[in-house]
């Protein structure tokens, strides 16, 4: 690093806490100000919001990790859950925005009623936004930076945490969500030309593509779905081919985000109406599974011909960026590696103080207090967040490990977050059932698959977490006592879901022929999901296959994509309401 790439570096830097400084006043109007933006963002700018939050710091490396160990095959446990994601472009966009809640936590007394409906906002706002916020924070973003500042600035591990992490709190906390969507937006460029950049040196460094393709072409790492692989169905249920199924078939619809989850929720309530809510989620989709897909995955490869000796997979990318890069472009890197960083960080903690300040404090802790009061508490919050996750960072290593135990773990509770929007009986207790078993149930698993020889690595193991969830939250379902039905009436008039609500249309008076055009219009959102789902994936992979040396095939899947998202945009409307 020479004086002009530490220039570069600070000078975004000092941009960063300039617009926080800036936005301060814009902040201080009260909490629908602080935690959503007034809801009157558009669509590109919250799409692009979402899209920079899931590109952090620790991302090219969790996918430079994947493509090392794996190939490029290893990716669809990320693209896999683009089918979640997608679902909220096509359903759960118009609901949240229907259910008018600034935070997710808000929506259980919406849907639920009582002290246990009362009981659940205050658990999970704590759980999800400070344990659990706190944990995700410091266990990958933080640890990713950690990394990435020791590979490329060599400062120590409490430096680079303090440092980055001091940076990031100071310009949250005085700007609010508006500092943090405002920022996210350059950030995700700078974000994006510094993994463009790199990509382009590391695969002219390794002799360009065709010597890449060459070189990996008998490794399995181009490959872009698993080898089938396993003569009994133990070894065929253990084999990547196994664990893809797990991905496809299972993961993406049983994890806590299968409605859309806390920061993309916020993003969603934060749109002017229900129809830019949709497109902001499918921006997002697209600019993080197609756009950012390729660079990443094509310095990765480069590296495996560079750095074939390389143990610690997840340090290749910086390293890249280091050995590869000349002055100046190395200070852009840097600056884009603080873009992701902080981009994810800020979002974090604005929305982790959201659940605490709104669903917590203010509901139950300081009721009736002014708006200056419940938003200088929401200045002060994320200095304790950060604090826990610069904990967390000092004792974490791995970022791909952390990633696959979360996806496990939340396999227990993402069912019961799905049906509560398509079945009445759902009640406050079927959701901490749920949560209360999903610790026990993956902390028991290894010894249950030992005992019968089972691999845990493969759908049979997501099953078991489902099964195993299920098994105590339905019989606690069944057995306690429904959710008011005043309660569920005004909920279903508000929202209008499908699914099982026939006692609530009944008394709400809901003709069978308006039942019967709800039902048509929701499975004509399902097949445009499944549609707007497939030129996704085509789009991710067509561009891939042509730049790997394969030109029919992704010529194929680019025209393809094209056909298919021209019929997307023109059936994108919103079922009445």
């Amino acid at each position: 690093m020479q004086t002009i790439d530490w220039a570069i570096v600070f000078i975004f830097c000092g941009l960063s806490l300039f617009l926080g400084l800036l936005l301060t006043k814009k902040a201080s109007e009260g909490l629908e100000s602080y935690f959503t933006s007034n809801r009157k963002l558009g669509w590109w700018l919250a799409g692009t919001s979402m899209a920079a939050t899931s590109f952090s710091s620790d991302t090219p490396l969790l996918i430079t990790g994947i493509v090392r160990q794996k190939g490029i095959w290893g990716n669809w446990e990320v693209w896999g859950l683009a089918m979640s994601t997608m679902l909220a472009v096509f359903f759960f966009s118009r609901l949240w925005k229907r259910a008018g809640v600034m935070t997710e936590v808000e929506f259980v007394e919406r849907r639920y009623s009582g002290r246990p409906a009362a009981f659940l906002r205050g658990f999970k706002a704590l759980y999800w936004g400070v344990f659990y916020n706190v944990f995700i924070m410091g266990a990958w973003p933080m640890t990713g930076l950690v990394k990435i500042m020791q590979e490329t600035t060599h400062w120590s591990k409490p430096g680079s945490i303090f440092f980055a992490m001091g940076l990031t709190t100071i310009y949250c906390s005085l700007s609010g969500y508006w500092g943090v969507i405002l920022t996210d937006f350059f950030q995700f460029i700078i974000a994006m030309i510094g993994a463009i950049v790199l990509a382009v040196y590391a695969v002219n460094a390794a002799g360009g593509l065709a010597h890449i393709t060459t070189a990996l072409q008998h490794t399995g790492k181009l490959d872009i779905f698993p080898p089938v692989s396993g003569g009994t169905p133990s070894e065929f249920l253990a084999s990547p081919f196994g664990w893809f199924l797990g991905i496809i078939l299972i993961q993406w619809w049983a994890w806590k985000n299968t409605d859309g989850g806390g920061v993309i929720v916020q993003r969603m309530n934060s749109c002017k109406d229900e129809k830019q809510a949709a497109l902001a989620v499918l921006w997002f989709n697209i600019a993080q599974n197609a756009l950012r897909a390729w660079p990443w995955i094509l310095t990765a490869l480069a590296s495996l011909v560079l750095l074939p000796d390389l143990t610690d997979h997840e340090r290749a990318y910086p390293r890249l960026a280091m050995s590869l890069l000349p002055a100046g472009w190395k200070g852009v890197m840097v600056a884009s590696f603080f873009a992701a960083f902080m981009s994810t960080m800020s979002t974090q903690l604005n929305w982790g103080s959201s659940y605490f300040v709104s669903d917590f404090y203010k509901r139950f802790i300081a009721k009736g207090k002014t708006e200056s009061h419940y938003v200088l508490a929401a200045r002060l919050t994320p200095l304790v967040l950060s604090a826990g996750a610069m904990g967390v960072a000092f004792f974490t290593e791995s970022i791909s490990g952390m990633f696959t135990f979360v996806l496990n773990l939340t396999a227990a509770v993402g069912p019961v977050f799905l049906l509560r929007w398509f079945w009445h009986r759902i009640n406050p207790w079927s959701e901490i059932a749920a949560l209360a078993v999903s610790l026990p149930v993956i902390l028991v698993r290894p010894y249950v698959f030992a005992a019968f020889g089972l691999p845990v690595n493969s759908p049979l193991g997501l099953l078991f977490m489902i099964c195993g969830s299920a098994l105590v939250w339905l019989p606690v379902t069944l057995l306690t006592k429904p959710v008011d039905p005043q309660t569920l009436d005004d909920f279903y008039r508000r929202v209008t879901p499908p699914g099982f609500w026939r006692p609530s249309a009944v008394r709400c008076r809901i003709g069978k022929k308006q039942l019967r055009e709800n039902r048509r219009e929701w499975l004509a959102s399902l097949k445009l999901w499944a549609i707007a789902t497939t030129a996704l994936f085509a789009t991710t992979i067509g561009p891939l296959q042509w730049l790997l040396g394969r030109p029919t095939s992704g010529i194929s899947l680019c025209v393809l994509a094209a056909l298919l998202w021209i019929y997307v945009g023109k059936n994108l409307n919103p079922p009445k309401h």
